[in-house]
């Protein structure tokens, strides 16, 4: 999978949208006999794989209560063709209660990118995902590193809000209030407890995430390509991968 051409972002977005979609590809070859994938994309958002996905010739059913985020992903698709809009289909509501309307098996892939933020506790949503997976499919999971809350403060010498991340488990909310962040051990435990235990996880943004919010991605092909590739070897390592700001995480359906 190759970045989303007609997509744009800042450079964080196109960062994680990139970094996801080739380590989701990665284990997608799991399912490579399954024919075109039955996806769930809840959230939805600017860094989602979803367009790709479908571009890739998977049916792909994006969910999210904000109607803005669902407006500019149709607005997104009007640059694609008509087959790839075909195997899109938007949809308002929760995706923690997406299972009133799916059954169980109606999905061989779930997608649940920067929405656990905004939950007051993981399990709920990861639940509702996991009930409606298919035996073998797979869930995709990514969530602010709590162990990241400390990084960019640091960088900028800012110590009194650096002392303040070392140990704190939420963030400022840019639309106001606090979002929550997670660690890669109580990820992995929740997705083992709804028989999904992780396959393997990443660290996403492990230096483009020191740079400042409105950050736009490098200019000139080289430099892009030089930078994914720092970012995406940086993402399997241990120490760096425990630092970056955006954890992934791919677990498998194993229990019915």
């Amino acid at each position: 999978m190759t970045t989303i051409t007609g997509l744009t972002g800042d450079l964080h977005t196109q960062v994680r949208r990139e970094l996801v979609a080739r380590q989701l590809a990665e284990h997608m070859t799991r399912l490579r006999d399954r024919g075109p994938l039955r996806v769930l994309d809840v959230g939805c958002g600017p860094a989602s794989p979803g367009i790709l996905l479908a571009r890739a010739g998977h049916i792909v059913t994006s969910v999210n209560t904000d109607t803005d985020v669902l407006t500019q992903l149709h607005e997104d698709l009007v640059h694609e063709g008509a087959d790839v809009q075909g195997r899109m289909r938007l949809v308002e509501g929760d995706g923690a209660e997406a299972g009133r309307h799916f059954p169980p098996g109606s999905f061989d892939l779930a997608i649940c990118h920067d929405v656990l933020e905004a939950q007051p506790e993981p399990d709920g949503m990861l639940a509702a995902l996991a009930r409606m997976m298919t035996q073998g499919g797979l869930i995709s999971v990514t969530s602010r590193n709590a162990g990241s809350l400390a990084m960019r403060a640091g960088a900028a010498a800012q110590w009194t809000a650096t002392l303040k991340g070392l140990s704190a488990t939420t963030y400022p909310n840019p639309a106001g209030g606090t979002l929550r962040a997670d660690t890669v051990e109580g990820l992995c435990t929740v997705l083992a407890d709804l028989g999904a235990p992780v396959l393997d996880w990443y660290g996403v943004g492990v230096f483009s995430g020191l740079q400042p919010d409105d950050a736009e991605p490098p200019r000139g092909q080289k430099a892009w390509t030089n930078l994914l590739a720092c970012e995406e070897d940086a993402s399997r390592r241990d120490p760096y991968r425990l630092i970056a700001p955006i954890l992934h995480l791919v677990g498998e359906k194993t229990v019915r």
